[in-house]
């Protein structure tokens, strides 16, 4: 440690003295990651990198070859032999300090346990997919005005292996379509498989606004302020307003037989308030400018409702019961030239949860908990996926996957997936999981 932190300041000077290095003070990336002739496959968005390995092969002593972002570190360090029989965390430090993590796992391959789609196209569009094997997903872009109601794939599993909906059999890829692969052993690995028609094939279907009431069970206004948002929801637009409640501050800390409803997003969300209720109006965080008491709300969600429709976001999620296993697939189509920094932010919400709830005059003891905010898949911040402009017609296609806590009630959970313009919510988009 004391040679990486030697090396971090050294670099650190040689941006003075060499303006040439600015700009990559940030860069902590594996460009590649071998062991002998073997090369991983990296994948930088969930930072997994996997080595595939015939039957056979001793993963428990193999000495990788690792390169990095230029003047990055990387710990353990490149040459030093590992024992890949569990996954082995890697951590590259950037010159300014920051750090990435990646999962190095090794696989190595059974035939009876093969169970990988080695190829899957549609021969009549001579089109291939492009496949992630670590996500385990299958992504077209296909020319505009295809059909997609009825394409016939043609697909390669391994030897042994079988595929269902079997090859040569006509899907609907309007939304994404899974397909299970059960090998010799009858193991099974589910890909998801995704067709974008260029220009998009998602149909505009209005603004839709986001009103996060940040409560608490110990807060004794708060359940009128979220009957007063849901009345103004009735009123105004039942399909294009949601509320989430998220449970923020010093009221919503568990005591006694009172729920605990916090989250690390949220209390980021909250920003050290010191209140509840509080209210946002597509705004991604309280500041000054946006925090809201209840009768503040009406104008601003009207006013929203106003506004042109950015973005259509279509969520599609696969969820397993038995695994609680959760795959989400969104493809969202941009309406209208953008200028600025876009993200997208997926969260989890519970409904109808039943528990204390402090109210005038004592405590229910059976509040009915609405649209509970239970977490995001993808941070508090969500993911950036464009910085500088979009055009109209772009399309853009993300995939997320979670376990569900085995204490919510899966048939209440709801995906609410929305794109933010800088602090700024421009749509939101609302999803039963199953």
């Amino acid at each position: 440690m004391a040679l990486l932190a030697a090396m971090l300041f050294m670099n650190a000077c040689d941006v003075e003295k060499e303006p040439y290095i600015q700009g990559v003070e940030d860069e902590k990336f594996i460009l590649t990651f071998r062991v002998d002739s073997i090369y991983g496959t990296i994948d930088e968005d969930t930072k997994v990198v996997r080595l595939d390995f015939t039957a056979g092969t001793d993963v428990s002593h193999l000495v990788p070859t690792i390169t990095i972002s230029n003047y990055a570190a990387i710990e353990p360090e490149s040459g030093v032999a590992q024992d890949f029989t569990h996954p082995v965390y890697y951590t590259v430090t950037a010159m300014n300090g920051t750090t990435a993590q990646y999962m190095v796992e090794a696989v190595v391959h059974d035939a009876e346990n093969e169970k990988s789609i080695l190829s899957f196209r549609f021969d009549a569009l001579d089109k291939d997919g492009i496949i992630d094997e670590v996500a385990r997903k299958i992504d077209f872009v296909l020319p505009a005005e295809t059909d997609v109601t009825q394409l016939v794939p043609t697909i390669e599993v391994s030897e042994g292996a079988t595929v269902e909906p079997a090859s040569g059999v006509a899907q609907d890829f309007t939304n994404p379509v899974t397909y299970t692969v059960t090998a010799q052993n009858g193991t099974t690995a589910v890909y998801t498989v995704t067709v974008i028609v260029e220009g998009g094939n998602v149909e505009p279907t209005g603004k839709t606004v986001l009103i996060k009431d940040f409560t608490g069970a110990r807060c004794v206004n708060c359940p009128a302020a979220a009957e007063y948002a849901h009345n103004l929801q009735h009123q105004l637009g039942e399909d294009h307003i949601f509320i989430m409640s998220v449970h923020a501050g010093y009221l919503a800390q568990p005591l006694g037989q009172f729920p605990d409803f916090l989250t690390d997003e949220g209390t980021a969300w909250y920003n050290n308030h010191d209140s509840n209720p509080l209210f946002s109006v597509d705004h991604v965080a309280l500041t000054d400018g946006n925090t809201l008491k209840v009768e503040q709300i009406d104008a601003p969600v009207a006013a929203a409702l106003e506004e042109e429709q950015a973005f259509e976001i279509v969520v599609t999620p696969q969820f397993e019961v038995t695994t609680r296993q959760l795959q989400v697939g969104v493809q969202t189509l941009a309406l209208e030239n953008l200028d600025g920094q876009f993200s997208i932010t997926v969260c989890l919400v519970e409904d109808h949860i039943i528990g204390w709830q402090t109210i005038p005059g004592g405590v229910d003891k059976e509040y009915d908990f609405r649209n509970v905010f239970r977490g995001t898949l993808n941070g508090a911040n969500g993911e950036e996926f464009e910085s500088l402009h979009v055009n109209a017609n772009d399309s853009f296609r993300f995939n997320y996957s979670s376990e569900i806590n085995a204490d919510y009630n899966a048939d209440e959970c709801y995906l609410m997936v929305y794109i933010s313009l800088g602090d700024k919510i421009l749509q939101t988009a609302v999803k039963k999981i199953k």
